[in-house]
């Protein structure tokens, strides 16, 4: 329901057109899912029933508002439920009231100054003794009426009510009662002010001392609001006052004394996980080297005074194989200068670690004693972002390094939970393969980086020459930084699975499984605290998110999220979303709630109290038919799909083929065992996927279907959402991201909201390669403004916004192009393919 109705009705109610007022804002009272609408509403169809002398329905339907979860509209029920009963017909002319104390000699104050029990009759003309009324007690000061302390029965406790505690933290919910209702149960969340909650709009009174909700401009001018069936320009906000969050607190909960380690899982998933990794990245590395040189060789022949390198015509394999060797010994050094010149890495003496960390020095000594070998290099990074991580090619060679703010921001248990972590990796040798993966992303992201910085002095010049170097800057660094996300999707799979048996690891050496919940949530926190103190991702975040214990981008939204709601129902999607691990794949880090659900059972397999309050969810199945998950689980993933599909089409006609050449029909002959049938195949079949999935993907945008300003961590909990899902959104905040050509992709674009911090995916017509254009508009120019942003929110392994447009409250407008840019990327592929098909191969 549009919230346009309910100012229609609030209308109507002020021009005292009752029966108008009635009629609509009963059907918003229906058919609107957003609380403060429906409170709001209901507010007004009291105000509505009273004029149009409906009393009975007007004091029924205050009394529902009286057990409202707002203060303000329970405050307001209570007052009006009070003037109601004062004034409706049907009561005495003069109401009961009752003093507030009443002092009798030989016995304490009751507040009733009747009977003991506390219960006094609404009708002083009840049978029973005459009882003198409590009007004409000389003892009475201040008089009330039982109504407005909110219960409509009279009934007056004996003893004041006591004030409400004051709510629990959201990281440290109050533990649950013996008895399990048969819905899942929720840490009860902290009170958070709302862009559209009526606590948060100010108050107008008219003249029948009705106090409704008048929306501000922001809402007033929003989607929601729109008469108009049409998507419109999302309206100019005015300056966002973001709430604030509660405290974060934690349970502390304890840690093993004297405990057996836990049983080693045996490494041999982890063994085939590296092995395929392997030959993933060693496969993908030859497939580059022939295709640079061979388009080397073709430019240089084409160029006058060159000449072809004829080493580039012959097998490369054993020199790349050779390359990789000298690289992965060579790893820790590297990374090393890097590291050191580029982010101002410094060496960690283990006396300077024991001051934050006890512990964690022991542990290291320890660990290097057992296994008769140097102490560990230890290093730490000049960063406020918290960051962990193990490089090297051996054990002996190893290096652990952590930022200085994961030192100052974590506790000394939680420092060694991390850094036994590490030593996780070393134990399980899964550091070694990563160390090869991270240095060889490290050579384009940081010509990316070096470039981008580099070209952005060119950005203001006006002379060609300054243009030319900036367009040659930008898409020099564009190409690099695509080939530094290339390079990472072979070992996505081991990065994932490796964190897993590290922090099993990590429990087992410290006991403390609680204290490595804390640490990793700790860390998200101090992610998204950087990220806003920066205003943009950093680059060591983002250029060694394979090897930190968190990922930069489920760090980002969870920690920001986490004053706002309790951290159980944040991480619910993370626990029981049944495709989280397909949605998972091109993540390099797994779920986070699935990581601290087996640190939850570690804790209690030595019989410890959990940080997290784990054991007590009892999630209900969804009520959903498994062919309709089925069914959105195939949506999801029809343009991937439709590559088995495509080959199988493609084998079907080349057994059309097969048989065409037995009958001796010379003219299908061609069809059997073409390459050029498959290779069209399967591009016609992500062609039919994407238009079979682009409707559902991206519905239009109305009035209607939007929600405005939601809360992000409402978004985040829906167990049971897929990307596929998608959800029209209009969200206010400001846009965070990189400057310049660091960000000419649009590839780091974040939406602080006030609720939290969320990814947006901008697309031009052309896709990201619309942004190559010198004269290109590009969201990134709008960096540091607060926007008004629509699009379709999708919650997957991390959530995001795909954007159709935002603007500036100057009236600057980006609009983001995604449903045109998969039509054409199906178009493309479906000419490409018929292409290939049409011209045949062998």
């Amino acid at each position: 329901m549009e919230h346009s109705d309910l100012q229609t009705g609030l209308a109507a109610l002020k021009k005292k057109n009752y029966e108008m007022a009635i009629a609509i804002l009963e059907k918003v009272c229906e058919q609107e899912l957003h609380q403060p609408t429906v409170d709001r509403a209901t507010m007004g169809l009291v105000m509505a029933y009273k004029g149009n002398r409906t009393q009975s329905k007007a004091i029924a339907l205050c009394q529902t508002l009286t057990e409202s979860d707002s203060p303000k509209v329970k405050d307001w029920a209570v007052r009006t439920l009070y003037q109601l009963n004062q004034s409706s017909p049907s009561a005495p002319e003069s109401q009961p009231q009752i003093p507030k104390t009443v002092n009798r000699p030989g016995s304490s104050p009751s507040p009733l100054g009747g009977d003991p029990t506390g219960f006094v009759p609404l009708n002083p003309s009840s049978s029973g003794p005459a009882q003198p009324s409590p009007l004409k007690n000389s003892n009475s000061q201040d008089i009330i009426s039982p109504l407005s302390l909110g219960n409509p029965t009279g009934f007056v406790p004996l003893e004041p009510a006591q004030a409400k505690p004051a709510p629990r933290s959201p990281v440290n919910p109050p533990p649950l009662p013996p008895h399990k209702p048969p819905a899942p149960h929720k840490p009860p969340r902290p009170p958070v002010p709302r862009q559209d909650s009526p606590q948060v709009l100010p108050l107008e009174v008219d003249a029948e001392g009705f106090d409704y909700l008048t929306p501000s401009k922001t809402e007033a001018d929003s989607p929601s609001a729109m008469a108009s069936e049409d998507a419109q320009p999302f309206p100019t906000p005015p300056e966002l006052t973001v709430p604030t969050p509660q405290p974060r607190q934690w349970r502390q909960a304890g840690r093993a004394q004297n405990w057996r380690k836990l049983k080693p899982v045996k490494p041999t998933y982890l063994l085939f996980a590296q092995i395929g990794s392997a030959i993933a990245l060693f496969w993908l590395l030859r497939i580059l080297m022939n295709w640079g040189m061979a388009t080397a060789n073709d430019l240089f022949h084409r160029l006058p005074l060159l000449w072809p390198i004829q080493s580039f015509y012959r097998d490369q394999t054993w020199t790349l194989l050779g390359i990789l060797v000298l690289l992965l010994i060579a790893s820790p050094w590297l990374l090393d200068l890097l590291l050191r010149f580029a982010y101002g890495m410094e060496k960690l003496p283990p006396q300077k670690l024991g001051n934050y960390s006890s512990e964690a020095r022991k542990l290291l000594s320890r660990f290097s004693v057992e296994r008769k070998q140097p102490a560990l290099s230890l290093g730490v990074i000049p960063t406020d972002a918290p960051i962990a991580m193990t490089y090297g090619f051996a054990p002996r060679f190893a290096r652990i390094v952590v930022s200085q703010g994961l030192l100052e921001q974590l506790e000394e248990d939680e420092i060694a939970a991390i850094y036994a972590g590490e030593l996780g990796h070393l134990e399980n040798w899964d550091f070694t393969l990563m160390s090869l993966a991270m240095l060889l992303c490290q050579v384009p992201y940081v010509v990316y980086w070096q470039v981008s910085r580099d070209g952005d002095k060119w950005l203001d010049s006006q002379e060609w020459s300054g243009r030319v170097m900036l367009g040659t800057a930008g898409v020099i660094s564009a190409i690099a930084y695509g080939f530094y996300w290339v390079l990472r999707w072979p070992v996505l799979f081991l990065s994932r699975l490796r964190f897993y048996y590290s922090d099993r690891v990590s429990a087992s050496l410290t006991g403390n499984p609680n204290a490595l919940t804390r640490a990793l949530l700790k860390m998200a926190v101090g992610i998204a605290q950087d990220v806003e103190k920066q205003g943009q991702t950093s680059f060591v975040l983002e250029g060694f998110d394979l090897l930190s214990p968190v990922g930069y981008v489920q760090g980002m939204t969870l920690g920001s999220c986490s004053g706002y709601d309790a951290w159980e129902n944040i991480l619910e999607w993370d626990r029981h979303n049944a495709y989280k691990k397909w949605l998972s794949f091109p993540q390099s880090h797994p779920p986070l709630g699935d990581r601290l659900t087996l640190l939850d059972l570690y804790a209690r397999f030595w019989k410890l109290d959990t940080e997290l309050d784990f054991a007590s969810d009892r999630r209900v199945a969804p009520a959903k038919s498994p062919r309709w998950m089925l069914k959105r689980l195939l949506l999801q993933g029809a343009p991937y799909f439709g590559l088995p599909l495509g080959l199988l089409a493609g084998l079907m006609l080349w057994v059309f083929g097969a048989v065409a050449v037995n009958l001796g029909l010379r003219e299908l002959d061609w069809v059997w065992g073409d390459r050029s049938i498959l290779q069209g195949s399967l591009l016609i079949g992500v062609s039919l996927g994407i238009f079979l999935r682009i409707n559902s993907f991206f519905p239009d945008i109305t009035s209607k279907n939007i929600r405005t300003n939601p809360t992000l961590p409402d978004l985040l909990t829906d167990p049971d959402a897929i990307p596929v899902d998608s959800l029209p959104i209009g969200l206010e905040g400001q846009l965070l991201g990189r400057r310049g050509l660091s960000n000419w992709l649009a590839q780091d674009l974040i939406l602080q909201s006030p609720t939290g911090l969320v990814k947006l995916h901008a697309a031009s017509n052309l896709g990201v390669f619309g942004y190559l254009w010198l004269l290109a508009k590009r969201p990134s120019d709008l960096v540091g403004q607060t926007i008004s942003a629509i699009g379709w929110f999708r919650r997957g392994a991390t959530p995001w916004i795909d954007l159709d447009r935002f603007t500036t409250p100057d009236g600057k407008t980006h609009s983001s192009a995604h449903p045109i840019w998969s039509t054409i990327l199906a178009a493309v592929a479906v000419l490409l393919g018929v292409y290939w098909m049409s011209k045949g191969g062998t």
